[in-house]
């Protein structure tokens, strides 16, 4: 195993794996004084001590090496390098938390920076979309029986805007997981000849996998918006990769936005007469009630 491998963090059966900062709390009791100075250091920088070599570890925390490897194996780790290795894992995952402490300074050039991000993830995003898929893509969704969106956490508000975009172009749009419904009464009411587009970035829910083939099993086809954290699966249809990575501790999901537009832009050229049939509806009605300034 290379240093760079994911570690699965170990823990007792049926148990969630605890990362170093929740073993540090566990164990903090018990630590020595000397222990308690490295513990200090990677509870004010955890995401640091994926970086840190466990002499500069020492250094900052003014305790001796035999201290730091007396401190991780009391954790509960085999070395060092272990504890390491897992930090590293969870930054690669987005954890947030381990991620703080890569935020730059606020300076002249904070603006600059963050346009020269974006444009990098949108460019990026977009470079790896294949416009045959676009194409196929955009008439299942003009013209399936009903198209349902999906997504959880940070994804859910990606799920919420496709839907109200595709709502204004065609009939029979459905969130999977309105509130007050559980997932099981979503899934029960898709059928085949629908579409469910499922958003996934990274730092998913454990049942995003179970549920998409939950879905297939129902006969839908289902197109997938997602990073690459995410491993191939044979019961998607249809795969987009977007880029979300930063070196901060928010991922971007400029490119997620980006295509959700495309495609809604395309279905709408797609449906012409009858996209246009339905927005002039959507507006005669929102005149009549006054909704809108």
């Amino acid at each position: 195993m290379s240093e760079t491998d994911p570690v699965e963090p170990s823990t007792e059966p049926g148990k969630p794996p605890r990362h170093l900062t929740q073993r540090i709390h566990d164990a903090y009791p018990e630590l020595t004084e000397t222990e308690r100075k490295a513990a200090d250091i990677i509870m004010s920088r955890p995401g640091d001590i994926a970086t840190f070599a466990a002499k500069e570890l020492a250094e900052r925390s003014g305790v001796s090496g035999a201290t730091v490897s007396r401190l991780v194996r009391r954790l509960g780790y085999e070395s060092y390098d272990e504890a390491r290795r897992e930090a590293r894992s969870f930054r690669a995952a987005g954890s947030p938390f381990h991620l703080f402490n890569d935020i730059p300074p606020g300076d002249s050039e904070l603006i600059g920076r963050h346009l020269a991000e974006e444009n990098r993830l949108l460019e990026t995003t977009l470079s790896m979309l294949n416009p045959l898929l676009v194409g196929e893509v955009a008439a299942k969704l003009g013209h399936a029986r009903h198209v349902w969106f999906v997504g959880f956490r940070n994804s859910r508000f990606l799920a919420d805007y496709a839907r109200a975009v595709f709502t204004l172009l065609r009939n029979e749009t459905y969130s999977l997981a309105p509130s007050g419904q559980t997932l099981a009464e979503g899934v029960a009411g898709v059928g085949k000849g629908d579409v469910v587009v499922a958003f996934g970035m990274r730092r998913r829910v454990r049942f995003f996998v179970p549920l998409l083939e939950a879905l297939a099993a129902q006969g839908a086809e289902i197109l997938l918006i997602t990073d690459r954290s995410m491993r191939a699966l044979p019961v998607v249809r249809w795969s987009v990769l977007c880029s979300i990575e930063t070196a901060q501790p928010i991922d971007s999901y400029t490119g997620a936005l980006a295509i959700t537009r495309l495609l809604a832009l395309e279905t709408l050229r797609r449906l012409g007469p009858k996209a246009r049939q339905r927005l002039g509806s959507i507006e005669a009605a929102q005149n009549r009630l006054r909704e809108l300034e």
